[in-house]
């Protein structure tokens, strides 16, 4: 590995969540076509993969032979568009490690801003296996930054950070605004910014949306909360059910 091929690697950043595309040194992002985004982040999520893999899952219905000429081709195309080699191996290929990829930054203060799906508008009806893989792949980074949202507000509310945390549970609340979770904060953040009415309001627009999208009412926790909000009497604790791990 040279020191030119380690320079060349570590100035383009492989950008997989929303639209996918690779950004250069100039900072500009190049488009790129479907199967050539879904080997970079397959490549990204799983750390490496062999050939034979990779051209099941990216021409499943093509011969061997000529699916192992698609990859040599896309491989080449990666090259002459970066000027660099962004992906190494012979039969078990990987990113090179000075790579720089959008999904290994989730983390931190980064957390709550990066919800873009994973490779954006793309389909891949026509490679099943490929289109089983995208879809497990977002559900399970959106069940990943809800969670991380959800740690990321109790702990600003811990901390006190109440107006933080109001913040982040609205956030949580446009990615998911069917989470009884949320609206539970969002009235514990409320009360505790000295918005008391403001948390009885979340709290009515909560049961008017349980029951016309499920035809049912809060659990009890949050219908305790109501009642001691009303009754101006002390928060009750986050109950087991949103208190996260």
């Amino acid at each position: 590995m040279t020191q030119d091929t380690v320079t060349g690697a570590a100035s383009w950043t492989v950008q997989v969540l929303g639209q996918a595309g690779l950004r250069g040194p100039d900072g500009a992002l190049r488009p790129l076509e479907r199967k050539a985004a879904a080997l970079l982040a397959y490549l990204a999520v799983e750390g490496h993969a062999s050939r034979g893999r990779l051209i099941a899952l990216l021409w499943p219905e093509t011969r061997e032979d000529a699916a192992r000429n698609n990859l040599v081709h896309l491989l080449r195309k990666l090259g002459h568009l970066t000027g660099t080699s962004l992906i190494e191996g012979r039969e078990m290929l990987a990113l090179h490690p000075a790579v720089r990829v959008d999904l290994r930054g989730l983390a931190g203060d980064d957390l709550p801003q990066v919800t873009a799906p994973l490779l954006g508008t793309h389909e891949f009806d026509d490679c099943p296996e490929l289109d089983e893989w995208v879809r497990a792949e977002r559900v399970r980074l959106e069940e990943w930054w809800l969670l991380g949202l959800r740690e990321r507000a109790q702990a600003l509310e811990d901390q006190g950070a109440y107006g933080a945390a109001l913040a982040v549970v609205l956030r949580l609340l446009d990615l998911d605004p069917l989470s009884e979770d949320a609206h539970h904060r969002l009235m514990r953040l409320h009360a505790r910014t000295g918005n008391r009415h403001r948390a009885l309001r979340t709290y009515e627009r909560l049961c008017a949306l349980l029951r016309r999208e499920f035809g049912v009412e809060p659990l009890p926790e949050t219908a305790l909360l109501a009642q001691s909000l009303r009754r101006a009497l002390p928060l009750p604790s986050l109950p087991a059910p949103f208190v996260t791990a």
